[in-house]
């Protein structure tokens, strides 16, 4: 299995782990098989807000499996579960070394999952559906309007009323 960690240094299995994901100076992708580790540094380290997709579309691109960090923000985690790889806790500022003995000991809390669906079989649907914005009439003070959908089903709007066509 490949997996990626971020690391603040590029001493491969005794490189020290980083607090963040997206925004460590290297990332260490580890063979589990051979105990082979290779340090890559992040070009996208020092970019603007808003990398941690392009980070993760980065490591789906080497091969990975699975990561393991500390901390992995929530549009990054959607973006490695989609791509396939699965997503593990650790604590910061152990050895890579330490951390992949600790996911063969199977003590590392799976943070996220694939999507469903997605895997040697082909793309197949994930999951989907939800709460998210709709199209509800704004009736109530400040009269009508679009306005946010406050009840309903996917893809029904819902109704507004209350204050400046809620």
């Amino acid at each position: 299995m490949m997996v990626a960690i971020p690391t603040d240094d590029p001493n491969g299995l005794d490189a020290s782990v980083s607090v963040n994901f997206a925004r460590a100076p290297f990332i260490t992708v580890v063979d589990t098989d051979s105990l082979s580790a290779r340090s890559y540094p992040n070009q996208y380290a020092q970019g603007g807000g808003g990398i941690g997709p392009a980070v993760a579309q980065w490591i789906a691109s080497l091969g990975v499996n699975a990561v393991i960090a500390p901390s992995v923000g929530p549009n990054a985690l959607g973006a490695l579960t989609s791509a396939g790889i699965y997503v593990y806790s650790c604590p910061p500022g152990l050895r890579v070394r330490d951390v992949i003995e600790m996911l063969r000991a199977g003590q590392l809390a799976p943070v996220g999952q694939p999507a469903v669906g997605y895997g040697p079989g082909g793309m197949g649907m994930g999951p989907g559906g939800g709460m998210g914005m709709g199209r509800g009439w704004g009736g109530g003070r400040g009269g009508g309007g679009w306005g946010r959908r406050r009840r309903g089903r996917k893809g029904r709007g819902g109704w507004g009323g209350g204050w400046g066509g809620w």
